[in-house]
């Protein structure tokens, strides 16, 4: 009996200075989370057919027209949705001291999935860890690519940021940035595709054994952002040509970017532009083929070769104007992008999906937008952008354009009430 009395005392103890251990080392190295997201809730109406995805949450452009037997556009039709898939939960945590650097990481989903038929699914948006330190700060996880400036994108009502004259893109990384001075700093990053890859075979650039490697400077002193971008990524499409010989060729590609952001009291400006190859990972026209002739599309025995890749060339830009007033906001964009075809005589692969809108000559948008903020909460509001999408009907031998078919327009509208928590 004593024996089962003192063991009980001993539990009771144990437990007690476990609580208090455990107590101290909270206190040592305290672990926070702090929820976060919100409730959105969209109208949309479309004019025209148009390219989307996830059920219209993701909009990107009017169809190319298809004409009937009397010459009418079957695309000039209206289409109308109401959607929350937007809607996200995430979650950010502190933590401790880890070699002398404070460490944060962020949790964060959405409905929107990675693919049409997934469509209120939920999909991972945000996974990373950071240590900053004084003058460096170090980010490893899933996140945003550095192209993706989070503090100069575009403030459209729409989703996903104006793509396709924007980049969207986010990507497994480890980053690495450094504060020079108060108002400089300059960041290397090194990239795998994620869930927003390059058009073409889904390993293909895990394949290559070659990271997507980014470097940016920033000059930002107060009320003033200026930066540029560049980066060079490797695909390796295919280990096995179609004549049965072993390749090891990649296809490399470049994409070189400028941002601008000038806050003033009574408005923001921001501007983008952005040049490159093969800027389908970005959700922007692009693409590679073969380097080839017009004679050696004709030749079997060029498609049974180890022949070379050519890249098309993309060239983006946007700007976009709000205002700062806390109750009632005005903002407009307008964009531009252009397919502008590739350094090297092109031949589209046979029964490879190699492209992503390629048969667009060039794309524009402009889109009007207000907001009203009821509450710090609740909001809502609308946006009219209208796009006029003009797609090519030739191209010359390195795939540029040459002559092109009247312009798509479409009026893509937005209305939103959003809670934000």
């Amino acid at each position: 009996m004593k024996r089962t009395t003192l063991i009980k005392k001993l539990i009771i103890i144990s437990i007690i200075l476990a609580s208090f251990i455990y107590s101290t080392k909270a206190e040592e190295t305290p672990v926070t989370f702090k929820p976060y997201g919100y409730v959105s809730y969209e109208m949309l109406f479309d004019t025209y057919r148009s390219l989307d995805t996830r059920d219209g949450q993701l909009y990107l452009f009017p169809k190319k027209p298809i004409f009937d037997e009397n010459g009418n556009d079957i695309n000039k039709r209206s289409k109308l949705n109401m959607l929350a898939v937007q809607s996200r939960f995430g979650v950010n945590v502190s933590g401790p001291e880890v070699l002398g650097a404070r460490t944060t990481a962020k949790l964060e989903v959405d409905f929107f999935a990675t693919h049409q038929d997934f469509v209120r699914l939920l999909r991972l948006r945000h996974a990373f860890v950071k240590l900053q330190w004084e003058t460096t700060e170090l980010i490893m996880g899933h996140t945003f690519h550095p192209t993706f400036v989070l503090d100069c994108f575009p403030s459209t009502v729409s989703f996903a940021a104006a793509v396709p004259f924007h980049p969207l893109n986010r990507s497994p990384q480890i980053r690495l940035k450094q504060d020079f001075a108060s108002s400089f700093s300059a960041s290397v990053s090194f990239l795998m595709h994620g869930y927003h890859s390059s058009a073409g075979p889904r390993d293909q650039q895990r394949n290559s054994g070659l990271p997507d490697s980014q470097l940016q400077l920033r000059y930002n002193p107060d009320n003033f952002l200026l930066g540029v971008t560049a980066g060079y990524k490797f695909l390796s499409p295919r280990d096995v040509t179609a004549g049965n010989t072993a390749t090891n060729k990649n296809v490399g590609s470049y994409n070189l970017q400028a941002f601008s952001k000038i806050t003033t009291l009574p408005v923001t400006l921001k501007f983008e532009i952005m040049y490159g190859e093969n800027l389908s990972n970005y959700i922007m026209i692009g693409g590679y083929g073969a380097k080839g002739t017009p004679d050696d599309a004709q030749n079997p025995e060029f498609w049974l070769s180890d022949y070379d890749y050519a890249n098309l060339k993309t060239l983006s830009l946007w700007t976009d104007i709000h205002s700062n007033n806390k109750v009632l906001q005005w903002g407009l964009f307008a964009g531009y992008t252009e397919n502008l075809g590739s350094d090297d005589p092109f031949l589209d692969i046979p029964d490879a999906e190699l492209l992503r809108y390629a048969d667009l000559h060039y794309l524009l948008r402009v889109s009007p937008r207000l907001s009203y903020f009821a509450t710090e909460n609740f909001s809502f509001g609308g946006e009219v952008a209208w796009y006029s999408a003009v797609y090519a009907e030739e191209f010359d031998n390195n795939r540029k354009p040459i002559s092109s078919m009247d312009a798509a327009i479409n009026y893509h509208i937005n209305l939103f009430a959003k809670y934000t928590f």
